[in-house]
């Protein structure tokens, strides 16, 4: 009896810091999504204040990109070095002062440094609070609490949409991103706070970086990171360039930003729809499935921008089928590596994934400023899910080989 008295408390200890934890991740996911996605309906206004073509913007929308491609690959690995909290801190800094840089640009060169800023500490956060939530959350739990997770992010994307489109008319672009500036910062202070310092980082490899190169998993890492670029080029220039391509279609900015709400709404149900429906070794075969789903859905996204209602059915069935499958693809990763490199293998996965989303906003900018019509643009996104597919069930083959150990 005396040894039961001593262990519930510290049961109960646990579960509360584990749902503290959550919680927090959750809110800095929910901030990532808000920034990542007030962009886009904004494009038109800043564009238009500072005398540059919209299509001239994607290299805005691809500095982003960038950073975040950096930033995944940089604080990925420094998190497994010298603990996630840290780094958790020191990224969310980093996008709130870019998102201040972005408000306060007046000139081109100005705004792609500040989205460059800006991606660094989103594309840094992302790998820490994913591995923060895997660590914390029992092992039985993870896929799904990972799963789950991210859906933070589309609900984050559907409030910045909804913000964007009503605050720019009254306000001005610049209004939004003060707000994405301001908001991070009592989240920065209860995470100094609440938060432990991973337990895992104390006996990580000196170079985390080589453990996913190891002899029994350097087949499954190449073809994660591969289906991690199709993927995530998927999710990302689908949500980037869903107003702007609408628009061009002859849809009003208000209409344009309500679509994209829609789609992040979509999001949220997809994700937490899917997280509680994988179950432990569930979350390869939820990739595939979602990817498929996507690949079909935004090919009839370009087909049907001139029916508003079936638009407006197919951007929330393909938001719950896009962010389904960054979730889930966020879950296999997390389940590959061992615990010391977790955070270097999202993270590396996520990067890989965030160079497919530099080149896409840039191609599909390049496409419509060359006549391409906004069915093709879509046509091209679908075909990327479609390539996704195929690399995800050469992941989940590997994944189930004898000479793999880690896996989800």
């Amino acid at each position: 009896m005396p040894d039961v008295e001593r262990r519930e408390p510290t049961d109960a200890a646990r579960t509360a810091l584990a749902r503290r934890v959550i919680v927090g991740c959750a809110i800095v996911a929910f901030l990532d999504g808000f920034d990542t996605q007030a962009i886009g309906p904004a494009i038109p206004a800043i564009a238009a204040q500072l005398g540059l073509e919209p299509d001239a913007m994607g290299s805005v929308l691809g500095a982003s990109q960038i950073g975040f491609l950096i930033g995944a690959f940089l604080f990925g690995a420094l998190g497994d070095r010298f603990g996630r909290k840290r780094m958790l801190l020191l990224t969310t800094a980093l996008f709130a002062l870019g998102t201040l840089a972005t408000a306060l640009s007046s000139s081109l060169p100005s705004l792609l440094l500040s989205r460059v800023l800006t991606g660094l500490g989103l594309g840094g956060a992302s790998p820490n609070f994913i591995s923060l939530v895997g660590e914390f959350a029992s092992p039985e739990r993870r896929a799904r609490t990972v799963t789950m997770l991210w859906a933070a992010v589309p609900l984050g994307g559907m409030v910045g949409a909804f913000a964007t489109g009503q605050i720019v008319p009254v306000y001005g672009w610049h209004a939004v991103f003060l707000i994405g500036a301001i908001a991070p910062m009592p989240v920065m202070v209860g995470v100094a706070l609440l938060f432990p310092e991973s337990r895992e980082t104390a006996d990580v490899a000196t170079r985390p970086v080589g453990a996913l190169f190891a002899s029994d998993i350097r087949t499954t890492t190449l073809l994660l990171w591969i289906t991690s670029f199709l993927t995530w080029s998927t999710i990302v220039v689908t949500a980037l360039w869903l107003p702007a391509l609408l628009q061009r279609a002859g849809w009003s900015g208000p209409q344009a930003a309500t679509m994209l709400a829609l789609n992040n709404g979509g999001g949220i149900i997809g994700t937490l729809v899917v997280g509680l429906l994988i179950g432990r070794g569930g979350a390869h075969r939820a990739l595939v499935a979602t990817l498929m789903a996507a690949c079909g859905l935004i090919a009839l996204m370009g087909i049907l921008t001139s029916i508003v209602p079936a638009f407006a059915a197919l951007a929330i069935a393909a938001g719950c089928a896009t962010s389904a499958a960054g979730g889930t693809l966020l879950a296999v990763s997390a389940g590959i590596y061992t615990p010391a490199a977790r955070s270097t293998g999202v993270g590396w996965a996520l990067g890989v994934g965030r160079t497919g989303t530099v080149l896409g906003p840039l191609a599909i900018g390049i496409m419509l400023g060359m006549g391409a019509t906004v069915a093709t643009a879509f046509a091209t996104i679908a075909a990327l899910a479609l390539l996704g597919v195929l690399t995800a069930l050469l992941l989940m083959r590997a994944s189930r080989s004898p000479a793999f150990r880690h896996g989800v």
